[in-house]
């Protein structure tokens, strides 16, 4: 480019790349969901190893399919897991279907002592409310994205490549 035409434009500077969509977005909506999907992969590995314990120390048929239960549960929670870390709505929603699905089954198991049942229930409430609140964000991770894209920001008149600096002449 010749600097003594006024009629072409200057060089424009790169711009700086742009961040993923999930860095965009504030961390009190990113950070129920990143919770979400830690607990999802910390429950998948528990129960893979807790299944793997019982197999190991009865080594019988039971035990056996014991382990085989636990992978398919843990496999489920490790999709669900990845499903909540892409931002999927329906991986959320599921992830909420199946903790509800586990709280109704621990209310109706009579079989241990009230102190158990209450410490269960405890443990299955504070999990209720790191699944909950992560459900809640994915939602609104997708709320925020859609109002951020129907009003961009305004660009500024100084960003305009016309109105950059002249570089030193050497």
């Amino acid at each position: 480019m010749d600097d003594q035409n006024p009629y072409q434009a200057g060089e424009v500077p790169p711009t700086p790349p742009m961040a993923p969509h999930w860095e965009q977005v504030p961390s009190g909506i990113t950070r129920p969901v990143t919770q979400l999907w830690l607990l999802g992969a910390g429950l998948a590995v528990f129960t893979l190893a807790t299944g793997g314990w019982t197999w190991v120390t009865n080594r019988h048929v039971f035990a056996m399919m014991n382990f085989i239960a636990a992978a398919m549960v843990g496999c489920v929670y490790l999709g669900l897991a990845v499903g909540v870390y892409k931002r999927s709505r329906i991986a959320a929603c599921l992830t909420a279907a199946l903790w509800a699905w586990v709280f109704v089954m621990h209310l109706r198991q009579d079989t241990a002592g009230l102190a158990d049942t209450l410490r269960r229930m405890g443990m299955m409430l504070v999990i209720g409310v790191v699944v909950l609140r992560g459900t809640f964000a994915t939602f609104h991770h997708h709320r925020y994205l859609a109002a951020k894209n129907r009003q961009p920001a305004r660009a500024r008149i100084s960003d305009d490549p016309a109105f950059a600096p002249k570089p030193p002449a050497a």
